[in-house]
């Protein structure tokens, strides 16, 4: 019988145990989401973003309708988050047809506005107060792939 098996579980088990000593809090965080006030990743990319011509306030609902009035200019395509944690910026695609001439821009979670219509509490969309000049000359966003 070799005595290796033995010999790694014991070095197995001493690092557990080393391991265990030097996390005594657990990684656990929110175990409820009221959205409103927070979103889940899997729910924002995909998401319309839509352009007003004014600010909307957070929390304010607009009257029914109110999204016909707004230019449709893409739709959440990803996330960056730095190695803080820290949401640094949403990924929009835009332009193009059927994702065909589309090119990425980077812009702050801020700018963005969850904002609701009356009519339905639970149809929220995302909008971005900028003119069309501005999303013309919106710097595109460059990817250097990892070594």
């Amino acid at each position: 019988m070799s005595r290796l098996p033995l010999t790694t579980a014991a070095l197995i088990l001493s690092g557990t145990a080393a391991l265990a000593d030097g996390h005594t809090t657990a990684p656990f965080s929110t175990t409820s989401l009221e959205y409103g006030e927070s979103y889940m990743a899997t729910t924002l990319i995909g998401t319309r973003i839509y352009v007003t011509d004014r600010e909307l306030p957070i929390d304010t609902p607009q009257p029914a309708g109110a999204a016909a009035e707004w230019d449709d200019i893409g739709e959440i395509g990803d996330m960056i988050i730095n190695t803080q944690g820290e949401l640094e910026a949403v990924v929009l695609d835009i332009g193009g047809f059927l994702g065909i001439g589309e090119r990425e821009v980077a812009i702050d979670w801020s700018a963005l506005r969850p904002v609701r219509e009356d009519d339905d509490p639970n149809e929220w969309f995302l909008t971005v107060m900028m003119t069309g000049d501005m999303l013309e000359n919106a710097p595109e966003l460059r990817r250097t792939p990892a070594d």
